[in-house]
C-alpha cells in the first residue's frame, strides 16, 4: 500500500498502519485502513537468497562469547516461527507494538516446508529463528516434523525459560537439530523478576537451563542491571545467581545488558508506577525509541557496569569462581551477598 500511495495510486486514507504528516506538515497522524487486514503468517514471505554469492561472505568472529560467536561466525537462513510474543507482558519491552503485540503463530508444516525449500535454494542446513520468543508448542511440532521428514538441519533461536521445556522437550529438540537458546534471565531477582513481569523465576530459569545443558544445547542468557529500584544488594545477588550457574554448568553464555526505558514499553508509558521519571523535554519529533529517565530509588547502576562485565568474562572462560565478588569491583565497598554457596544447586536437586 505504501508503495501504491508513493506512485499516486491510492489516497492517504488508504494507507495501512502508517504514521504520517498531515497536510500542514506540523503534527503526526495515524492511518489505518480495516479492508487491509495483516497477512496471515502462512501467506507472508521469507527470505529469497537467489542471486547471492553466498560462498564468497567471510566468517567473522568478533568475541569470545559463545553465543556471540555463533551469531557472528558462519552464516544462518532466518526464519519466524510466528508474528509477535506469546507473552508481551514485560515491563521493559515494547509491548503496545503491533509487531510483538499481535501474535500469531505459523504451523510446522509450513516451517519445514519453507526450510526444505531454503535448503535448496542456498545449500545451508542452519536455521536461526529470530522471534522475540519461540512458542514452546510450535517448537515440539516442527522438532518432531523435522523428524518425520528425515531432514538433517541445526537451528537455534530466542525462548523463554518456560515450564514446558521439560527434560522430554529439550531431547526432542536437541534430535531435530537445535543446539543453542537464548532467554531472559533478566535481573535474576525474585523481587524484581516479579515487579517486571517477567512470567519466571530464578528456580524455574535454573531448572529449565539444566534440562536444556543436559539435553547437549547450550544456553545463552540475557542479563539485565540497572532496573529501576534496584538495590546494591540485589545486583550483588543477581551476580551470585549468575556465578553459581555458570560454576555448575547450567549456562554457557550471558551478557549483562543496562536497562533502557523505551517509548511503548510499560516503563516508559507510567514511569511513575516503577519508581521513575522522564527528564527529557516533551517529544516533538517523528519517532522516538530511548527515553531518558531518573531512577527515584535505588543504586547507581554505572559503579557496577565494569565489574558485571569483567566478572562474567571470566566466569564464562571458566575462571574466577572462587574469587569473592567484591574483588570484581576494586575499591569500591560493595555488599556480601545474602545467597548462600548452594542455592543454585539445592534448586536443580530438588
Amino acid at each position: 500500500q505504501t508503495l501504491r500511495y508513493l506512485d499516486g495510486a491510492i489516497p492517504k486514507e488508504e494507507l495501512v498502519r502508517t504514521f504520517s504528516l498531515d497536510e500542514s506538515g506540523s503534527r503526526v497522524v495515524y492511518q489505518d485502513n480495516p479492508a487491509y487486514p495483516a497477512c496471515r503468517q502462512n501467506e507472508t514471505g521469507f527470505p529469497d537468497y537467489e542471486g547471492l554469492p553466498l560462498d564468497k561472505y567471510i566468517s567473522v568472529m568478533e568475541m569470545a562469547n559463545p553465543m556471540h560467536k555463533l551469531w557472528s561466525d558462519s552464516r544462518w537462513n532466518k526464519l519466524t516461527l510466528a508474528h509477535g510474543c506469546y507473552w508481551g507482558k514485560c515491563a521493559f519491552c515494547d509491548g503496545s507494538l503491533d509487531y510483538i503485540k499481535r501474535y500469531e503463530p505459523n504451523t510446522a508444516k509450513t516451517l519445514v516446508d519453507r526450510m526444505e525449500r531454503l535448503i535448496e535454494q542456498t545449500g545451508e542446513i542452519g536455521f536461526h529463528f529470530v522471534d522475540e520468543a519461540a512458542p514452546p508448542a510450535l517448537l515440539r511440532e516442527m522438532a518432531q516434523e523435522i523428524i518425520r521428514r528425515g531432514i538433517t538441519v541445526v537451528w537455534w533461536g530466542n525462548i523463554r525459560f518456560e515450564k514446558s521445556y521439560t527434560e522430554e522437550l529439550c531431547d526432542l529438540l536437541q534430535r531435530s537439530g537445535c543446539i543453542a537458546v537464548s532467554g531472559g534471565l533478566e535481573v535474576a531477582s525474585p523481587r524484581l523478576l516479579k515487579l517486571i513481569n517477567k512470567g519466571v523465576t530464578v528456580a524455574q530459569v535454573a531448572r529449565v537451563a539444566n534440562n536444556f545443558t543436559g539435553a547437549g544445547i547450550m544456553v545463552h542468557a540475557y542479563l539485565m542491571y540497572g532496573f529501576p529500584t534496584q538495590t546494591a544488594q540485589e545486583t550483588i545477588d543477581s551476580l551470585e545467581t549468575v556465578r553459581q550457574m555458570f560454576e555448575l554448568g547450567l549456562i554457557q553464555s550471558g551478557f549483562w545488558h543496562r536497562f533502557a526505558m523505551t517509548a511503548h514499553s510499560p516503563v516508559g508509558l507510567h514511569p511513575a508506577e516503577y519508581s521513575c521519571r522522564v527528564t527529557e523535554p516533551p517529544f516533538g519529533g517523528f519517532a522516538r525509541n530511548d527515553v531518558q529517565f531518573e531512577a527515584l530509588s535505588g543504586c547507581d547502576p554505572e559503579l557496577f557496569s565494569e565489574g558485571l562485565r569483567v566478572s562474567l568474562y571470566n566466569y564464562m572462560n571458566g575462571t574466577g569462581f572462587d574469587l569473592p565478588l567484591h574483588k570484581w569491583f576494586g575499591g569500591m565497598k560493595v555488599p556480601r551477598t545474602t545467597l548462600p554457596p548452594n542455592y543454585i544447586e539445592r534448586i536443580v536437586e530438588e
